[in-house]
């Protein structure tokens, strides 16, 4: 077997399978398996990019905050007064939303295992599979993922298991045929012995 990746790559591929190896070993103990562990990894990389901040709608929204509380008009008891409502409210002070700032590791790891839907394209209608896959990892609810992936068939909870396994196939192999990284016991990967040399 060739791989047509770098050591570079294989090595940081490894690296993020012995991470979803922890996310899948910490959701299923002793029961976890290799596609729990590439669906923990597409489960976690849409998370962190549905948490990075979005910079467009950040600046579009701006304006709106331009006054703050000390807004042209407002006098220095209604100041107080909105900030007694606020503690009574049991708000605190400069509570609004939290920010999340992910760590470089963690962006390049969800863009890096997002980009293994691509081997999803093996599939006859990939478009469907890639979508619904999204969707369910993202938590969506089952009746949209029914939409999404067989609109013509009746809602049944085995198709929604043919989702992961089948995306969770697809990224295996493409792993396999790729990087030459293959599963081995429990939740571990090994890079072949051809791949390296």
């Amino acid at each position: 077997m060739t791989t047509s990746s770098s050591l570079e790559d294989r090595v940081k591929t490894l690296g993020w399978l012995v991470h979803g190896g922890e996310l899948a070993v910490e959701l299923k103990g002793d029961r976890a398996r290799h596609t729990d562990v590439i669906w923990q990894l597409l489960v976690e990389a849409i998370e962190t990019i549905d948490k990075t901040p979005d910079q467009e709608r950040h600046w579009l929204t701006s304006g709106n905050r331009s006054g703050g509380w000390n807004m042209i008009g407002m006098t220095r008891a209604d100041l107080i007064e909105i900030e007694r409502i606020r503690l009574l409210s049991a708000m605190k002070p400069f509570d609004g939303k939290a920010k999340y700032a992910p760590q470089r590791n963690d962006l390049e790891r969800a863009l890096g295992v997002l980009s293994w839907m691509r081997w999803c394209n093996a599939t006859r209608m990939p478009e469907r599979l890639t979508k619904a896959a999204i969707v369910l990892a993202r938590g969506g609810d089952h009746e949209m993922v029914h939409r999404v992936y067989c609109p013509t068939r009746k809602p049944h909870r085995q198709n929604v298991n043919e989702i992961r396994t089948r995306t969770t196939g697809y990224i295996l192999r493409g792993i396999r045929e790729t990087h030459g990284i293959v599963p081995m016991f429990g939740v571990s990967f090994i890079e072949t012995n051809n791949a390296a040399a």
